[in-house]
């Protein structure tokens, strides 16, 4: 039991540090700061943190619960550990540059803290779930949270409309999930992610294969809406300018991290036959055309955004394109016995996360009190003003656009070689398409830059920079592994290729397990 138990010790350590922060923040003085929580629960990111590195650090086979309900809820691997890693990473940036923020937004309520908690403790169980219940309960239990962050500003009516947007859209996603865990059920009497396969590979596929693939679809419409991805996108801008910069950040990159890593943890393991894969209207075939599709819409419209949050939006769109991408490293004729994922979409996702609360740190700084306003007078001619800031904001921009010697560089790089190598130039043809819109991109991430470094601070607008320690290291921090996961990527890219290879062999091993049992 204590060995489970410490097995679990990172998603344990996240739930304890958010019912301090619940009930220290309730029992707190109305009218006190509440920015020491900030620092309580970074402290306590850094420690699971550290809990996380310690048992990604182990031999994959001393990673198994002795307890048969931690087998049949949770899956301890290093792709569940890489990507929790990336999620504490990027809660404890956050949690960090929101310490001086919240008040000048009047919004300095400690129970924001305890949600960022309970919502990175969903996103680490979404990622590590073995059965679609606990998938299930691991994604309301962030999704719940992070609706309230979204309207976290009670005293903005913007703020408020964003977040019951995202309530609306999000409740209706979920419902399709739900819809699409009955189905597959339904299909094959099984709810767990190796159940599934199992059934599936024993001819439920050849029974019912309308309530499989619909159940699939269903799914994949889900996700789509989970991570932003076009046509379900429509709800990212509103909600992303609406919130507050730090919760925007938070959905940004944490709750991306967790709806990719729990997606390719059910696709490659439930639903990972090749006839659902890339046979008809596979999901590999839908997640092509989703990528595709948000890779335009978001760069084509980020073109027009001169608010800073709204094109971050559309960026956010633009670059779960590319994200997804890198899901189809599968290789199509290589059976399910073979290693699955490489380096490309956790290596990603980390460069993301650190450009990204790179990004939205300076949206906070930039913040006027009490103001959601980012708009380019918020930071013209920011280099004068504040030349640490501006040089953030240029990093964090060049890593987004993928430039060399920044993190964002390496990680569209390594997709992109991964899915040329792994499918025999099958997607050459999405790949040119990635670099286009690259090219596309690059006209608003610069222009950031141009107006940061070469425009004049409007005069009946000066800059007003919120002067918190806290943030300034929490941007420091992630501009400082933003170039140095760029300029070494080597240890980044073996951690991320482990995390892949983890995920690949697993539900390879599952699978290759049922087939021999076969008669």
């Amino acid at each position: 039991m204590w060995h489970d138990l410490f097995l679990v010790s990172p998603i344990l350590i996240v739930i304890v540090v958010g019912l301090i922060a619940l009930i220290a923040g309730a029992f707190a003085p109305a009218d006190s700061q509440k920015g020491w929580l900030g620092y309580v629960t970074t402290f306590g990111y850094t420690v699971a943190l550290a809990a996380a590195l310690f048992l990604y650090g182990r031999d994959a086979s001393g990673l198994s619960f002795e307890s048969g309900s931690f087998q049949a809820a949770l899956v301890l691997d290093h792709f569940g550990l890489g990507l929790s890693i990336v999620i504490l990473l990027g809660a404890a940036l956050m949690s960090l540059s929101a310490v001086h923020y919240l008040p000048e937004q009047k919004a300095d309520h400690g129970e924001f803290y305890a949600l960022v908690a309970f919502a990175t403790a969903g996103m680490m169980a979404l990622v590590m779930a073995n059965d679609l219940l606990t998938f299930f309960v691991a994604l309301e239990l962030m999704s719940l949270a992070v609706y309230v962050l979204a309207g976290f500003k009670r005293q903005s009516k913007f703020s408020t409309e964003s977040a019951m947007k995202y309530f609306v859209l999000g409740s209706f996603a979920s419902g399709l999930l739900l819809m699409g865990i009955a189905f597959a059920y339904g299909a094959t009497g099984q709810v767990s992610m190796p159940g599934i396969a199992e059934a599936i590979a024993g001819g439920a596929l050849d029974k019912v294969p309308e309530l499989v693939r619909f159940s699939l679809i269903l799914i994949v419409a889900a996700f789509f809406f989970k991570v932003a991805a076009a046509p379900f996108h429509m709800w990212t801008p509103d909600v992303y300018e609406g919130a507050p910069s730090t919760a925007s950040g938070f959905m940004a990159i944490a709750v991306k991290t967790a709806a990719f890593g729990g997606f390719a943890r059910l696709m490659l393991t439930a639903f990972g036959e090749p006839e659902l894969r890339v046979e008809g209207l596979g999901w590999e075939l839908l997640v092509a055309i989703g990528a595709v599709a948000s890779m335009f819409v978001g760069n084509l419209m980020a073109l027009a955004q001169k608010n800073l949050k709204r094109m971050l939006a559309y960026s956010a769109i633009a670059h779960t394109g590319y994200l997804m991408v890198a899901l189809l490293v599968v290789p199509k004729d290589a059976g399910v016995g073979v290693a699955a994922l490489g380096a490309g979409l956790v290596f990603y996702l980390l460069a993301y996360t650190l450009a990204n609360a790179a990004a939205f740190g300076v949206a906070a700084a930039v913040s006027g009190a009490d103001t959601e306003d980012v708009g380019e007078a918020s930071y013209a001619g920011l280099a004068k003003r504040s030349p640490g800031h501006a040089l953030v904001l240029a990093i964090a921009m060049l890593s987004l656009l993928g430039i060399p010697l920044t993190a964002g560089f390496m990680g569209k790089l390594t997709i992109f070689e991964e899915v040329l190598t792994a499918r025999d130039n099958d997607y050459l043809w999405l790949v040119v398409v990635a670099v286009i819109n690259s090219v596309i991109s690059a006209w608003y991430y610069l222009r950031v830059i141009l107006v940061a470094y070469m425009h004049e601070e409007k005069p009946e607008r000066p800059i007003r920079l919120i002067a918190s320690r806290p943030l300034a290291a929490a941007l420091g921090i992630a501009a400082l592994l933003t170039i140095a996961v760029g300029v070494l990527p080597t240890r980044a890219l073996d951690f991320s290729k482990t995390a892949g290879q983890s995920l690949a062999k697993r539900s390879g091993a599952q699978v290759t397990e049922v087939q021999r049992a076969e008669p």
